[in-house]
């Protein structure tokens, strides 16, 4: 679906991931004749038919201009949408002009009901969109950090977990916001298709590192920087640079001039966890960079300051969700 000051890469970003699933003009492995004898059919064979394909659909049918001046021309209008297909809802400013739109709340409740077999997705805000129909009471969802506040007090029956990037709860999907559009497109094609297809997408869009519906919206140390006083900010980067030290809390307040307890209240007060919390999140971030490129895990433990291999698997446990095999299984390299 689009409309009016929709964001464009909510759109763009699984629209491109889904069409690069099924490769370059959708038939990959197909030669020039078969091509050729393919045009001339009319049976095509199962390997060059496009694992993907879209329509683009207003509420009127008439185009649109996304919030950044691009002018979308639509196949048609959201009623137009055919039998056993899949729907997505982008996000963007123009969300909040669809939230008492009674005409289509009632369908997506009706797509919802109708047919359990297809896909609703949201992207970003749009899933504010599926809030107001009622379609995620009871379930699971996210959505772009800065609505938190609007989609706990207006849709209080959701279950928010907004420290995801993208949730699924049957036939429902939500991401967080812009990129992470891209990160359940993936997931999806991997869902459909297998890791090996995924991983391919991946690739051919440039993605440096797949991410997992249990990772956060953004990093630590993204947070860190925006969030914490100069004198603590010192502190994060010799942390960062130095993860192999004993940062235990005395040996962070040493360092940070601080008195532990007030160390621990800062940490606490602005990034939600106490600085040893962000020491072993800091060193979960570089592991997962390191094992993604191939760097064996009990060297990985080594140069992220874990002194073994079983705490670094705690680690991911307690904080993904996952143990370092799965999660080479899905980040690894090819």
């Amino acid at each position: 679906m689009v409309f009016e000051n929709v964001n464009l890469l909510d759109i763009s970003g699984p629209v491109q991931a889904f069409h690069s699933a099924s490769g370059p003009e959708t038939m990959v492995k197909t030669s020039i004749q078969e091509k050729e004898k393919i045009r001339n059919s009319t049976e095509v064979p199962p390997h060059a038919l496009p694992l993907y394909t879209h329509r683009f659909l207003s509420l009127d049918g008439k185009s649109i201009t996304t919030s950044c001046g691009m002018v979308v021309l639509p196949h048609g209008k959201i009623t137009d949408l055919t039998p056993h297909s899949d729907l997505l809802i982008p996000g963007g400013i123009g969300v909040d002009q669809l939230l008492e739109n009674e005409t289509l709340l009632k369908l997506l409740r009706e797509f919802h009901t109708g047919n359990k077999d297809r896909r609703l997705i949201s992207i970003c805000s749009g899933a504010l969109i599926l809030a107001a129909s009622g379609v995620l009471d009871g379930r699971e969802a996210t959505t772009h950090w800065s609505r938190e506040q609007m989609a706990k007090e207006r849709f209080p029956n959701v279950n928010w977990k907004l420290n995801t990037i993208y949730t699924k709860s049957d036939q429902i999907y939500t991401s967080a916001g812009v990129s992470t559009g891209i990160d359940l497109a993936m997931a999806i094609i991997e869902e459909d298709h297998g890791i090996s297809n995924s991983l391919d997408v991946a690739q051919e869009l440039v993605v440096y590192l797949r991410r997992n519906g249990g990772q956060k919206q953004f990093s630590d140390l993204l947070e860190a920087q925006k969030r914490l006083e100069p004198k603590l900010l010192q502190l994060v980067d010799k942390i960062s640079t130095d993860l192999c030290r004993n940062w235990t809390l005395s040996e962070l307040s040493k360092e940070a001039n601080m008195t532990p307890r007030t160390l621990d209240r800062r940490f606490n007060q602005t990034l939600g966890a106490s600085p040893v919390q962000f020491v072993e999140l800091t060193r979960l971030n570089q592991a997962r960079i390191l094992l993604a490129k191939g760097v064996s895990m009990k060297q990985v433990a080594n140069l992220c300051g874990f002194g073994d291999l079983q705490k670094m698997r705690r680690s991911f446990l307690r904080n993904l969700g996952i143990t370092t095999t799965e999660y080479l299984q899905h980040f690894g390299p090819c």
